[in-house]
């Protein structure tokens, strides 16, 4: 099939994040041994020495470029410069322009070209409501990124420490992405109790998802699939296509951890030796937990 188009490009994106890496890794070196001329191959990574010595036999030293340091922070520079000048939340500070300036050194100093951390340095920021509390959250900015996680979970309030723990493990564990309606509801299941599902803990405003993790999920909003193209393609679905043709039906606002680093913090050793080790996740028991919440709501 490939061959029938002039140009044809094969992007794969975050490597680094990818569960089944070695596979992935072997079918690459498969795609290599194709040799076409006119396929193109872009693969993205962060800079992990096992993913640079796995890829040594498919790209060598010329097809290789790191991002440099100085332009990676440039653009940091512009994603804060923008996020005061347009976020809602931030704009307060905006004319005055010597505060201003505060934020866009001490970001720019901390972030080490990191621009997860930055993103949730000026969302605790626009949390601020006078000078005296920003110049305090400027002086105190954790130093690293697990920092950052371990200091957002911890400032989750009591009242919302349940609910968050297990959005942030449906969010981490399940299978297929969610919609904003379905965290909203599965948050009232407890399988540890009779009967499992409570409906007065639905959120009667499931944006709250958003206030009790701040920072920790993202929610993004898909359109409605095109009806020909859905009835097209039934007739060709076989039963290993019934999960993705339920992902691509899928429509709404899609609720996310906000990026990769949320779930290796939460999975990490790291998180269960600190202050947020209620927040910790393992695989099996997580696993375990989703299993009978799903039986729970069924029976």
């Amino acid at each position: 099939m490939i061959q029938k188009f002039p140009q044809s490009y094969i992007i794969l994106d975050a490597l680094d994040e990818c569960g089944d890496r070695t596979v992935l890794i072997d079918i690459l070196e498969g795609i290599t041994e194709w040799r076409l001329k006119k396929l193109h191959v872009l693969v993205t990574s962060r800079n992990e020495p096992g993913i640079e010595i796995s890829l040594e036999s498919i790209a060598n030293e010329q097809n290789t470029i790191c991002l440099d340091t100085k332009l990676v922070d440039r653009d940091i520079e512009k994603y804060v410069r923008q996020r005061l000048s347009n976020d809602r939340v931030l704009r307060k500070w905006q004319r005055d322009p010597v505060l201003r300036h505060e934020i866009e050194v001490r970001l720019m100093k901390g972030a080490h070209g990191m621009f997860r951390w930055a993103a949730c340095q000026l969302d605790a920021l626009g949390q601020c409501c006078n000078r005296v509390q920003l110049r305090k959250s400027l002086a105190t900015l954790p130093p690293t990124l697990d920092e950052t996680y371990n200091r957002i979970l911890c400032g989750i309030d009591d009242i919302d420490s349940e609910y968050a723990v297990r959005i942030l493990r449906w969010l981490t564990f399940s299978s297929r992405p969610l919609t904003l309606d379905e965290i909203a509801e599965v948050i009232a299941i407890d399988s540890e109790r009779d009967p499992a599902f409570d409906s007065e803990e639905v959120f009667k405003d499931p944006l709250d998802v958003l206030r009790i993790c701040s920072s920790l999920v993202t929610i993004t909003t898909t359109e409605e699939p095109d009806e020909e193209s859905d009835d097209e393609e039934s007739d060709e679905e076989s039963d290993d296509d019934l999960t993705s043709n339920e992902l691509r039906k899928l429509t709404g606002q899609i609720v996310a951890l906000a990026h990769y680093s949320v779930k290796e913090y939460l999975v990490s050793e790291r998180c269960r030796q600190s202050r947020a080790a209620r927040y910790s996740m393992q695989h099996t028991p997580c696993n375990e937990f989703i299993a009978k919440c799903c039986l729970a709501y069924l029976l």
